[in-house]
């Protein structure tokens, strides 16, 4: 009994925090591609500088899951890139920005319940490859360039 009680504590927190399908679809599809898992205390982290201001970015952050391709070699085309954001939407995730940055557009995502922020998912496009940024949890909205600004370096050129 006990054995099950440790289970069950073990697989409930991952089962409540678990990320969007589509992402995880998205990922088994592409299984080999650069893929990094953050946490909140694997972001803290990564504030050696106990920057308050990216504290307060991340503080409401359960977990990120970001995935890169290679478009070229995943034949990820317009169609694809189509099919995945309307993947997300059939998950009730809805347009909240599309930016561009450095020769890459980003589409941001959010889904929401009751006017809580449950998780946000950016999608990044460019000539070369796609990444999606799953987030679970929220970011201030006012916020949401500074996050990829502050991950940046741990992404890579992404």
């Amino acid at each position: 009994m006990k054995k099950i009680v440790i289970v069950f504590s073990l697989v409930l927190p991952s089962l409540v925090h678990a990320q969007s399908e589509t992402t995880k679809r998205f990922q088994e599809k592409h299984d080999g591609a650069f893929t990094l898992f953050f946490y909140n205390n694997t972001l803290k982290m990564l504030n050696m500088e106990e920057n308050a201001e990216f504290e307060a970015l991340i503080k409401d952050i359960d977990k990120m899951k970001f995935i890169r391709v290679d478009k070229k070699e995943r034949n990820m085309d317009k169609a694809a890139f189509n099919s995945l954001v309307e993947q997300y939407h059939d998950e009730e995730f809805e347009d909240l920005m599309t930016m561009r940055q450095e020769g890459m557009d980003i589409h941001v995502y959010i889904k929401e319940s009751s006017g809580v922020t449950k998780g946000l998912v950016f999608i990044m496009d460019d000539d070369e490859s796609l990444s999606i940024l799953d987030v679970k949890g929220a970011v201030p909205l006012n916020k949401v360039a500074n996050l990829l600004s502050a991950l940046k370096p741990t992404l890579g050129d992404h």
